[in-house]
This record gives structure tokens, C-alpha cells and sequence, in this order.
């Protein structure tokens, strides 16, 4: 059975997050998507030319991949381990399966 895998992470975890899926062989291709959202984390305080203003909508990346069902709590481990800051904001991790294949 293969699983979707969707995750949301911080901008500055998202590449190193790539590199080592795709190194782990857990994962053979990726698509990350630059999305902006809005959780826990209730924004922060940005400053611009002097002046400070509140971001409520804050950047993330979508990490999107297809990986075998035996892989993952392998996955699930190396996400963790990548993006984890302990503080709010670190991100999101979503597994659905797979039904079926579609061919084109």
C-alpha cells in the first residue's frame, strides 16, 4: 500500500527536509510549494523602514511525496527530527493512503 505524505514546516527546515527524504531513499520524488497559513503560532512582529507591523499569515512550505506504507514511521521520524525547534510553529505532518494507481 503507498501513503500521500503532506507536511508543513518552517521556510529555513524545508530544503535540509528535502535533501535528507530524498537521501534516505524513503521518498524518490518531491514537490515543495511555498504556502502561507495561520495556527497556533498567532503570527509575529515584523519591523519595515522603521515601522513595526503584526504578520498574522505566516510563510510555510508544503512538502508533498509518495512513500511505501512499511516507511512510515521511518518518515515520520525523520521529518521530526529535521524541523523539530520545540517551539510553536514547527509544522504539520499529514499521511493518506493511497487507493489507487490512475494512468494517463
Amino acid at each position: 500500500m503507498r501513503l500521500a505524505m503532506t507536511c508543513i514546516v518552517r521556510p529555513q527546515r524545508a530544503e535540509v527536509l528535502c535533501q535528507r527524504l530524498l537521501e534516505s531513499g524513503l521518498v524518490e520524488e518531491l514537490t515543495a510549494v511555498e504556502v502561507r497559513g495561520y495556527g497556533r503560532q498567532k503570527g509575529h512582529l515584523e519591523s519595515y523602514a522603521g515601522d513595526e507591523y503584526h504578520l498574522d499569515v505566516l510563510p510555510k512550505v508544503a512538502i508533498t511525496g509518495v512513500l511505501e506504507a512499511n516507511q512510515l514511521t521511518a518518515v515520520g521520524d525523520l521529518i521530526c527530527t529535521v524541523t523539530r525547534t520545540g517551539r510553536i510553529g514547527d509544522g504539520k505532518v499529514f499521511f493518506r493512503r493511497i487507493d489507487g494507481e490512475a494512468e494517463w
